[in-house]
């Protein structure tokens, strides 16, 4: 019975992870093609780019991106670094996480595969996604750092 319990969690996790690379995959879509409208964001320095992004996305958060998975506030910098920091608010999730090797190795690898998917325009420009997860108590669940420019 155990298994089952632990095997549907780290289930919720995953869809819950795929989920939250969706909304930002989508966000980044569109913010790509706004864009490619105006050469004028072309011009600007990669910090004040992210800071912009970061901006954007915080107006409509905190918002929950999936069962179980809240995205609290983004932020950019240092340098060339956009961070995300996202809340796991089921305990239960939040507890077969920690500590857990695999299953966070297979967490980086689906954001690896998402970041060089849905990011292009930070592909280009090098940026590194930095992803922090907290369970409810604001303890550090795990810290995943993806640099784009290696997709």
């Amino acid at each position: 019975m155990r298994d089952e319990g632990d095997k549907k969690s780290w289930t919720d996790i995953l869809e819950a992870a795929a989920a939250v690379a969706v909304v930002v995959a989508a966000f980044l879509f569109a913010r790509q093609y706004r864009e490619s409208l105006s050469d004028d964001e072309d011009l600007a320095p990669l910090s004040l780019t992210l800071e912009q992004e970061a901006a954007e996305v915080n107006a409509t958060l905190p918002e929950m991106v999936s069962d179980g998975v809240r995205l609290d506030k983004t932020t950019a910098g240092p340098g060339n670094i956009f961070n995300y920091s996202y809340t796991v608010v089921d305990d239960e999730a939040a507890r077969t996480l920690v500590g857990n090797e695999k299953k966070l190795t297979e967490l980086k690898a689906q954001l690896q595969e998402r970041v060089c998917l849905t990011m292009p325009q930070h592909r280009t420009s090098g940026t590194i996604i930095r992803y922090s997860l907290k369970d409810n108590k604001g303890e550090t669940i795990a810290d995943v750092s993806i640099d784009a420019g290696e997709c």
